[in-house]
């Protein structure tokens, strides 16, 4: 077996730290601490996407003039504005029908079963929370089934 003196166990434990604490510093860097760019769709795990990156590396592989990637970049943010406006009014419109189901729910339900449904609604928001999950197997009405068991 290997027999270090203290000093060389002390200098290699030191490098071991250090290497340890590059990796673990690099790995922080990419996942939480670089910049997200313009906003975006989201993309893996939910993070916009970073269209500056793919514009820079579209220069790169395409050879593009710096006309070019200025017009490129214009269509992205015009792009970005249309889907943010277009989000925007899909949202506007859910929120709109979902007033109009309470407004239908209201007449149909007894004051008692709408008061029970809104303060289910509260806790769980109006189209679920948890990930599609529709909560636990007992909230449901005999023979009614929602998904997998």
């Amino acid at each position: 077996m290997f027999s270090f003196s203290p000093r060389t166990q002390a200098v290699l434990l030191f490098m071991g730290i250090f290497a340890l604490g590059l990796v673990c510093g690099t790995i922080v860097e990419r996942k939480f601490l670089r910049s997200p760019g313009p906003p975006g769709p989201p993309g893996a795990r939910g993070r916009s996407y970073d269209y500056n990156r793919m514009i820079d590396r579209m220069g790169r592989d395409l050879d593009l003039s710096d006309e070019q990637e200025s017009a490129v970049r214009a269509a992205f943010q015009e792009y970005r504005r249309e889907i943010d406006t277009m989000r925007r009014k899909i949202g506007e419109d859910m929120r709109s029908q979902e007033q109009k189901l309470r407004e239908e729910l209201k007449t149909i339900l007894t004051p008692e079963q709408f008061a029970k449904f809104e303060e289910k609604n509260r806790r769980q928001g109006f189209r679920g929370r948890g990930g599609g999950r529709r909560g636990p197997p007992g909230d449901r009405p005999p023979g009614s089934r929602r998904g997998p068991p």
